[in-house]
């Protein structure tokens, strides 16, 4: 890996964001988690003239760049540039010459300070010629004392599995999987993380393999690329996911979170491999999105504790625990999936599922109607003795 150096200016690096030379990526890192501020404080010590840390960018193919290290920095500068926030005159130690700023965004500065401003430099190490794992190891060591989630961590392997993963993500984003409509924010790179497991899942072909953050960063750090039919069915899994959360029924309210989304996306994944989506009225398509919309509404509201079956509570009792705790144990992920095609068949009167899996479902009501107490010991060794989630599974 071989490192240049050098001393641009303020101007010229916002010129080079503003031209999408260098790559901002909200997603990356830790997806612009300053505060404001702590984007004053930074625009507060250029404005003294102070040092701050350098920015660690890295050469992508194109020949375009990614902020491997100082993301947020310079997000702080672009976004007072662009006027987004004020100067706080309030920092300490007080000075004349800012206290006199406070409350002035970039379009209201005196011209000698915006000058002054856009001729500050800021030290720059550019990466290239690396090997995958390299970049990984010294965002790795440039960011030990701050506590990265490891999505962020992993993110920095740059390769081909990390780079489809990112485009996956991209299009969640552009399809729908918004706060509004899961409940959560790609803050801390959330949504990296379920997709990356899922897509990895996938691979796998089935759920009862443990997909731990060592086993994803693993295959990051391989480099190799997912396949075209894993990506198209990843992707199509999304779309599909995304369009029934932002389309639910008047009155219900759907926040599933990292776990339930991870199962919603398998789920989909499995359906994409016996039946058609595009076709707009899929029946089983239909059953998915009523499942979904009961299970999520049942969820947000609990009321199926007390407005459904007995049968009915205990289901829902389960899949929301393990939607709550032990959320990436094998057997949690089996059990949320098994309890999502229940659902499916008793809603649809079993003719939503394909010939196996109804079988299945079928045995599995007869075991919740039973009523021995021992609901969740009981299918958890049904999905077992049955090999749910087995290989060919997904």
């Amino acid at each position: 890996m071989r490192f240049q150096s050098s001393d641009p200016d303020v101007e010229t690096l916002v010129r080079r964001i503003e031209r999408k030379l260098i790559d901002l990526q909200p997603d990356f890192q830790r997806g612009e988690v300053w505060a404001q501020s702590k984007k004053q404080r930074l625009i507060d010590s250029i404005l003294r003239g102070w040092h701050i840390p350098p920015i660690h960018l890295i050469q992508k193919p194109d020949g375009k760049w990614d902020v491997l290290d100082g993301q947020q920095r310079l997000t702080a500068i672009r976004d007072f540039i662009r006027g987004d926030f004020p100067v706080n005159g309030a920092i300490e130690p007080q000075i004349e010459s800012i206290s006199a700023l406070a409350g002035c965004r970039w379009g209201n500065l005196p011209e000698k300070v915006q000058e002054k401003f856009n001729s500050f430099t800021i030290r720059v190490f550019e990466l290239t010629d690396y090997q995958t794992e390299e970049p990984y190891e010294l965002f790795f060591r440039l960011n030990q004392p701050t506590n990265l989630t490891e999505a962020e961590k992993r993110n920095a392997f740059i390769g081909g599995a990390r780079n489809q993963v990112k485009e996956l993500v991209a299009w969640a984003t552009e399809c729908g999987m918004n706060k509004t409509n899961v409940g959560f924010t790609n803050a801390r790179m959330a949504y990296d993380d379920v997709i990356s497991r899922f897509v990895l899942t996938l691979e796998a072909g089935q759920l009862n393999v443990k997909i731990t953050s060592a086993r994803v960063t693993e295959r990051y750090r391989r480099g190799d690329e997912f396949s075209a039919d894993i990506m198209n069915r990843a992707g199509r899994a999304i779309e599909l996911v995304t369009t029934i959360l932002s389309s639910p029924p008047n009155g219900i309210v759907i926040k599933p979170n990292k776990a339930t989304l991870h199962t919603w996306l398998c789920m989909a994944g499995e359906i994409l491999l016996y039946d058609d989506p595009d076709a707009a009225h899929s029946v089983v398509v239909e059953a998915f999105s009523r499942a979904v919309h009961w299970i999520e509404a049942r969820r947000a509201s609990k009321d199926y504790r007390t407005a459904q079956s007995r049968e009915f509570r205990e289901l829902m009792d389960i899949f929301d625990d393990r939607a709550t705790s032990r959320v990436l144990d094998v057997s949690s992920i089996i059990l949320r999936d098994l309890v999502g095609w229940m659902v499916i068949y008793a809603l649809s009167g079993g003719n939503s599922t394909p010939p196996y899996v109804a079988t299945m479902c079928e045995d599995a009501w007869s075991l919740v109607k039973q009523d021995k107490g021992t609901i969740e010991f009981d299918l958890a060794e049904f999905t077992y003795e049955h090999n749910w989630g087995g290989k060919g599974w997904i």
